[in-house]
Protein backbone atom coordinates (compact mmCIF):
# COMPACT_ATOMS: atom_id res chain seq x y z
CA UNK A 1 0.00 0.00 0.00
CA UNK A 2 1.48 3.31 -1.10
CA UNK A 3 1.27 6.39 1.08
CA UNK A 4 0.77 9.55 -0.96
CA UNK A 5 0.13 13.11 0.08
CA UNK A 6 -1.77 15.29 -2.33
CA UNK A 7 -2.20 19.07 -2.20
CA UNK A 8 -5.82 18.66 -1.16
CA UNK A 9 -4.71 16.54 1.82
CA UNK A 10 -3.56 19.78 3.49
CA UNK A 11 -7.11 21.12 3.23
CA UNK A 12 -8.55 17.91 4.67
CA UNK A 13 -6.15 18.05 7.62
CA UNK A 14 -7.00 21.75 8.11
CA UNK A 15 -10.71 20.95 8.40
CA UNK A 16 -10.00 18.06 10.78
CA UNK A 17 -8.16 20.54 13.01
CA UNK A 18 -11.02 23.08 12.74
CA UNK A 19 -13.74 20.59 13.65
CA UNK A 20 -11.56 19.06 16.35
CA UNK A 21 -11.20 22.55 17.84
CA UNK A 22 -14.98 23.08 17.66
CA UNK A 23 -15.53 19.76 19.43
CA UNK A 24 -12.93 20.62 22.10
CA UNK A 25 -14.19 24.16 22.73
CA UNK A 26 -17.82 23.14 23.04
CA UNK A 27 -17.05 20.89 26.03
CA UNK A 28 -17.38 23.87 28.37
CA UNK A 29 -20.84 24.78 27.09
CA UNK A 30 -24.05 23.76 28.85
CA UNK A 31 -25.36 20.40 27.71
CA UNK A 32 -28.16 21.77 25.52
CA UNK A 33 -25.90 24.33 23.87
CA UNK A 34 -23.16 21.85 23.00
CA UNK A 35 -25.51 19.36 21.33
CA UNK A 36 -25.40 21.19 18.00
CA UNK A 37 -21.60 21.68 17.72
CA UNK A 38 -21.00 18.14 19.01
CA UNK A 39 -23.29 16.67 16.36
CA UNK A 40 -21.87 18.70 13.49
CA UNK A 41 -18.25 18.20 14.60
CA UNK A 42 -18.67 14.45 15.13
CA UNK A 43 -20.22 13.94 11.69
CA UNK A 44 -17.61 16.16 10.02
CA UNK A 45 -14.72 14.46 11.82
CA UNK A 46 -15.98 11.03 10.80
CA UNK A 47 -16.38 11.99 7.14
CA UNK A 48 -13.09 13.90 7.04
CA UNK A 49 -11.25 10.94 8.58
CA UNK A 50 -12.59 8.68 5.85
CA UNK A 51 -11.55 11.25 3.26
CA UNK A 52 -8.05 11.50 4.74
CA UNK A 53 -7.57 7.72 4.65
CA UNK A 54 -8.77 7.64 1.03
CA UNK A 55 -6.42 10.46 0.01
CA UNK A 56 -3.35 9.09 1.77
CA UNK A 57 -3.66 5.34 1.24
CA UNK A 58 -5.86 4.96 -1.82
CA UNK A 59 -4.58 7.75 -4.07
CA UNK A 60 -4.88 7.22 -7.83
CA UNK A 61 -1.95 5.59 -9.55
CA UNK A 62 0.70 7.82 -11.15
CA UNK A 63 -0.33 7.20 -14.75
CA UNK A 64 -3.98 8.12 -14.16
CA UNK A 65 -5.33 11.45 -15.37
CA UNK A 66 -5.04 13.90 -12.47
CA UNK A 67 -6.61 17.34 -12.87
CA UNK A 68 -6.05 18.61 -9.34
CA UNK A 69 -9.79 18.93 -8.84
CA UNK A 70 -12.41 16.45 -7.75
CA UNK A 71 -14.46 16.96 -10.90
CA UNK A 72 -13.75 18.25 -14.36
CA UNK A 73 -15.63 21.29 -15.65
CA UNK A 74 -17.89 20.92 -18.64
CA UNK A 75 -17.80 23.52 -21.39
CA UNK A 76 -21.08 24.94 -20.08
CA UNK A 77 -19.70 25.33 -16.55
CA UNK A 78 -16.48 26.94 -17.82
CA UNK A 79 -18.41 29.45 -19.93
CA UNK A 80 -19.09 33.01 -18.87
CA UNK A 81 -22.68 32.10 -17.96
CA UNK A 82 -21.51 29.15 -15.86
CA UNK A 83 -19.07 31.36 -13.99
CA UNK A 84 -21.85 33.89 -13.31
CA UNK A 85 -24.06 31.13 -11.90
CA UNK A 86 -21.22 29.89 -9.72
CA UNK A 87 -20.56 33.39 -8.41
CA UNK A 88 -24.25 33.85 -7.67
CA UNK A 89 -24.32 30.57 -5.75
CA UNK A 90 -21.39 31.63 -3.59
CA UNK A 91 -23.03 34.99 -2.98
CA UNK A 92 -26.20 33.22 -1.78
CA UNK A 93 -24.16 31.14 0.66
CA UNK A 94 -22.31 34.16 2.04
CA UNK A 95 -25.51 36.21 2.21
CA UNK A 96 -27.11 33.40 4.19
CA UNK A 97 -24.21 33.40 6.65
CA UNK A 98 -24.49 37.17 7.08
CA UNK A 99 -28.27 36.89 7.52
CA UNK A 100 -27.80 34.25 10.24
CA UNK A 101 -25.43 36.60 12.04
CA UNK A 102 -27.60 39.70 11.64
CA UNK A 103 -31.16 38.43 12.11
CA UNK A 104 -30.70 34.96 13.62
CA UNK A 105 -31.64 31.44 12.55
CA UNK A 106 -35.38 31.55 13.04
CA UNK A 107 -35.85 34.62 10.82
CA UNK A 108 -32.99 34.13 8.35
CA UNK A 109 -33.96 30.64 7.22
CA UNK A 110 -37.48 31.48 5.96
CA UNK A 111 -36.35 34.87 4.59
CA UNK A 112 -33.50 33.33 2.57
CA UNK A 113 -35.72 30.50 1.27
CA UNK A 114 -38.32 33.08 0.24
CA UNK A 115 -35.77 35.31 -1.52
CA UNK A 116 -34.15 32.34 -3.29
CA UNK A 117 -37.49 31.09 -4.62
CA UNK A 118 -38.48 34.63 -5.59
CA UNK A 119 -35.18 35.07 -7.46
CA UNK A 120 -35.73 31.87 -9.42
CA UNK A 121 -39.31 32.83 -10.29
CA UNK A 122 -41.13 29.95 -8.65
CA UNK A 123 -44.92 30.01 -8.44
CA UNK A 124 -46.47 31.97 -5.59
CA UNK A 125 -47.85 28.90 -3.83
CA UNK A 126 -44.38 27.35 -3.60
CA UNK A 127 -42.77 30.72 -2.82
CA UNK A 128 -45.05 31.17 0.20
CA UNK A 129 -45.38 27.52 1.30
CA UNK A 130 -41.70 26.52 1.32
CA UNK A 131 -40.42 29.35 3.56
CA UNK A 132 -43.37 28.84 5.89
CA UNK A 133 -42.66 25.12 6.20
CA UNK A 134 -38.91 25.77 6.56
CA UNK A 135 -39.45 28.39 9.27
CA UNK A 136 -42.03 26.42 11.24
CA UNK A 137 -40.09 23.15 11.05
CA UNK A 138 -36.81 24.87 12.04
CA UNK A 139 -38.50 26.56 14.99
CA UNK A 140 -40.32 23.37 16.05
CA UNK A 141 -37.27 21.13 15.76
CA UNK A 142 -34.54 23.32 17.21
CA UNK A 143 -36.51 25.51 19.61
CA UNK A 144 -39.26 23.22 20.92
CA UNK A 145 -37.93 19.69 20.47
CA UNK A 146 -34.17 20.08 20.99
CA UNK A 147 -34.29 23.33 23.03
CA UNK A 148 -31.20 24.74 21.32
CA UNK A 149 -30.57 28.35 22.33
CA UNK A 150 -29.78 29.93 18.96
CA UNK A 151 -28.78 33.59 19.30
CA UNK A 152 -31.44 36.04 18.10
CA UNK A 153 -29.09 37.91 15.75
CA UNK A 154 -27.22 41.16 16.03
CA UNK A 155 -30.13 43.35 14.93
CA UNK A 156 -32.62 41.81 17.36
CA UNK A 157 -30.11 41.98 20.21
CA UNK A 158 -29.57 45.68 19.51
CA UNK A 159 -33.33 46.21 19.58
CA UNK A 160 -33.57 44.34 22.90
CA UNK A 161 -35.34 41.19 21.64
CA UNK A 162 -33.20 38.61 23.44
Amino acid sequence: MNVRFQPRTVLTVFFIVVFGYIFYESQEMPQQARLYPYTIAAIALGLLSIQLVREVFFAPVANSRETGADVDFTDEEASSEGQKRTLELFLWVYAFAVALWLIGFFVAIPVMVFLYLLRHKEGWIITIAMPTVAGVSTWALFNNLLHLPFPPGLVFEALGFD
